[in-house]
């Protein structure tokens, strides 16, 4: 039965996936007790922690969760290719709590509410920072799948009407070297509407994002900003579904984070940090554009 479902599913996940990206966010979040195939009643805020915000920043944490989704097998990866792009299963370990924390101290200096989109399942049941045909595999947790995703596009498309512009910043944790951060842009691509309003230097200079952050002592990849991000690490699924390259207003950038600043003793510090750099990123280029004819 499992079969047979995995392959209706295949035939019609695209129709899917594209309805649920329709959804509000607040529909999603009134009615989150949904019945899989199975049967079995799924609470979607057990999977995936959701905030509305009222800035124009949007938090995502795909891979830091540690649950598991009922009655859904772990993804076994038969037939996938492997590696950065491909399928793997290992957690981002601390980048839930991480992005929790950030959220918390955005408020604090902002004023306002950040939104954000954070699993709570662990990566071994679902790869939200993939494709749908790589991403799960059980038909059971295509609705978890689609609540992330539903969840995301609608942040970014209320940031987009609110504000006209937006920034969203993907979190995850590498073991590459524990004590940089990695920018993941697709060499700019993911950015493009921020370099159309403020040219290149937004991108790769001292007042860009990831110059923000190295002023703050962090040890960032690339360095010089103008440089090559790193290979395995230049931006994934989600930046590249929500950036502004794809003609969204939403600027996407993904940091890959090494375990000195995801630590339980770190993380708050990393917290603070990142928050003091996004509120000098936001008052630099997250006002809103003016309309045609002002």
């Amino acid at each position: 039965m499992k079969l047979f479902r995995a392959l209706l599913l295949v035939a019609l996940l695209p129709l899917g996936l594209l309805d649920s990206l329709r959804v509000p966010l607040e529909a999603q979040q009134a009615a989150p007790a949904t019945e899989p195939a199975t049967g079995v009643k799924l609470d979607l805020a057990e999977c995936v922690r959701v905030q509305k915000g009222e800035l124009p920043i949007i938090i995502s944490a795909p891979h830091g969760g540690n649950r598991a989704i009922p009655d859904v097998e772990p993804r076994t990866g038969e037939g996938l290719e492997k590696g950065p792009s491909g399928f793997f299963t290992g957690r981002d370990v601390g980048t839930e709590q991480l992005a929790l924390a950030v959220a918390v101290e955005v408020k604090k200096k902002l004023g306002r509410e950040p939104w954000f989109v954070i699993s709570r399942v662990h990566r071994k049941y679902i790869d939200f920072n993939r494709p749908a045909e790589i991403g799960f595999e059980d038909p059971d947790a295509r609705l978890v799948y689609e609540h992330y995703h539903g969840s995301l596009a609608s942040a970014c498309r209320e940031v987009a009407e609110a504000h006209r512009c937006g920034l969203l910043i993907d979190i995850h944790g590498q073991g590459t070297s524990r004590s940089t951060v990695y920018r993941g842009t697709r060499n700019g691509r993911t950015t493009e509407l921020l370099q159309q309003r403020f040219g290149g230097a937004a991108q790769t200079g001292e007042q860009s994002l990831f110059g923000l952050l190295a002023g703050r002592g962090w040890k960032v990849h690339p360095n010089p900003f103008d440089g090559k991000e790193q290979a395995g690490f230049t931006g994934g699924h989600i930046v590249g579904t929500y950036g502004s390259h794809q003609q969204t207003a939403i600027d996407a950038v993904q940091l890959e984070f090494g375990a000195d600043y995801t630590g339980k003793e770190q993380r708050q510090k990393t917290a603070e940090t990142l928050a003091d750099a996004l509120a000098a990123y936001a008052a630099k280029y997250l006002q809103s554009p003016p309309q045609a004819g002002q």
